[in-house]
């Protein structure tokens, strides 16, 4: 499973629900009130897969729909993001 990373730019954290600590890491992310960025580190047998199939699965616990997501490298999202505000590096 993909593993939560701090990054420069990060300027907040989002910790566990309270009883959750053990199971759910805390998440760096950066935001500005109109997006919200995490970063995430893939295991060398994960992106082993990745590479051999060019897939990647978003898995997000919503209930029965998906907020809007987008993927990419960070090059990609900062594009992605400077159209909501400023994501400084």
């Amino acid at each position: 499973m993909g593993q939560p990373v701090a990054f420069q730019g990060a300027n907040m954290v989002l910790r566990a629900p309270k009883g959750q600590e053990e199971t759910v890491q805390d998440l760096h992310t950066f935001t500005n009130g109109l997006c919200s960025v995490s970063c995430w580190e893939l295991s060398a047998e994960e992106l082993a897969e990745v590479t051999r199939t060019g897939r990647i699965f978003l898995s997000v616990f919503s209930g029965r729909t998906q907020p809007p997501v987008f993927l990419g490298s960070e090059n990609t999202v900062r594009d992605v993001c400077a159209d909501y505000g400023v994501w400084r590096r």
